[in-house]
């Protein structure tokens, strides 16, 4: 499950996912989500993964996707609250030098 809301007086989301792992399982879904949510005016998302304890390759495609979009609309996408197995991944692939990371959402 994914929670989304939107900041009071801003153009800032919150995306909450409510899933232990972020993997070919269900990542069509997320990102099919996380993308209706991207209006016109919508360009700043903080994705907190608190409660995601595993992202496979599908899972990190999808951020790279979401990040690339946003980018291309002149957004930001910032990672919240990752546990240790996201954070690794990000730090092994080097994109944690891209992503703007976080320790706890807004």
């Amino acid at each position: 499950m994914t929670k989304i809301t939107q900041v009071e007086n801003s153009k800032q989301i919150i995306v909450d996912i409510k899933r232990k792992k972020l993997d070919v399982s269900n990542m069509k879904a997320l990102k099919d989500d996380i993308l209706k949510v991207i209006g016109e005016e919508n360009h700043h998302l903080i994705i907190n993964l608190k409660e995601v304890e595993f992202i496979d390759s599908s899972g990190l495609s999808v951020l790279i996707s979401v990040f690339k979009h946003l980018k291309t609309l002149e957004g930001s996408l910032e990672l919240s609250a990752l546990n240790e197995q996201p954070i690794e991944l990000l730090e092994i692939t080097q994109l944690d030098k891209i992503f703007t990371i976080t320790e706890a959402s807004n």
